[in-house]
């Protein structure tokens, strides 16, 4: 065995796992807002792709919270791996990002976000980011409403196969539930069909509206792709950190969004105004 490798009990400091980024392009009083950044992780899914990334570019705190296992099925996830599978979604994930960067500090969440946990897990966060499952509303709702009462930011990006959207819900802007046409005590599909209108701007050849729907339904899955699950997490990770760093004026904040699909070069990143429409929509929701 080469010297060194594989040696659990070397763990260099901080500064020596960035010291060349941080010379390269971040100053010192930047990076450690960073370090001192509390990022809540609402599902670690496609939410461990995301976590990984920002542990990388590091994030020093990590709130994980999901109910879920890792099965088969996903493979497109960065913490699904042959050794975790049937393991949960939180623990495995920490383990990853202790992996990656010994000093990260997580709190694990296994029973998942809910209405009840939600008030207190946005408390002890600075940045939320919501990939929780669409199926699971009544905990997506919960995180946005405590994170707009404490004034702060929510992230969320859905993928469409190859490509992915972001959306990030300011705290003075509009609500979660005026911006997908959430109603309380409406059918789970009608809710679930009016989410992904207002969420996905372009459905790809390969997997039409149509398959959407019928996934809104709960008739299918969701067409996912591995690729387009990591273009959530890039967009995803350089929006907290404009955030943490104060560049608000590269954030862009519903009801506009961003979306980028590498696969396709005639739409490869497009910037997405639901303006005009949620105007309407929401004038004809309140009168």
């Amino acid at each position: 065995m080469i010297d060194g490798i594989g040696n659990r009990n070397m763990t260099p400091g901080v500064e020596d796992f960035f010291q060349r980024s941080l010379t390269a392009h971040l100053p010192p009083e930047k990076f450690r807002r960073l370090q001192a950044t509390t990022v809540l992780m609402g599902g670690c899914g496609g939410g461990s792709n995301i976590a990984e990334l920002l542990a990388r570019k590091g994030v020093g705190r990590f709130i994980l919270s999901d109910l879920d296992v890792y099965e088969p099925h996903n493979i497109r996830q960065r913490c699904s791996l042959a050794s975790t599978l049937g393991v949960e979604k939180v623990p495995a994930t920490a383990a990853r990002l202790k992996d990656v960067q010994p000093h990260v500090e997580v709190e694990e969440v296994r029973e998942g976000v809910t209405p009840e946990n939600a008030e207190g897990l946005v408390t002890r966060s600075d940045v939320i980011v919501d990939m929780i499952d669409l199926h699971a509303l009544h905990a997506k709702v919960a995180i946005h409403r405590a994170a707009r009462r404490q004034g702060k930011y929510v992230l969320t990006a859905p993928s469409v196969v190859n490509g992915a959207m972001l959306w990030v819900f300011a705290p003075d802007g509009p609500t979660f539930e005026a911006f997908t046409g959430y109603e309380p005590g409406a059918a789970m599909h009608e809710i679930a069909s009016r989410h992904l209108k207002r969420m996905i701007d372009r459905y790809p050849e390969e997997a039409p509206e149509a398959m959407y729907e019928a996934a809104a339904r709960g008739e299918r899955t969701i067409p996912l792709d591995g690729v387009g699950v990591d273009q959530a997490a890039v967009m995803v990770a350089a929006a907290v950190e404009n955030l943490v760093l104060g560049r608000f004026d590269r954030v862009i904040t519903v009801p506009r969004g961003l979306h980028v699909d590498v696969s396709n070069p005639a739409a490869l990143a497009t910037i997405v105004d639901r303006s005009r429409e949620f105007e309407v929509h929401h004038a004809e929701t309140c009168s």
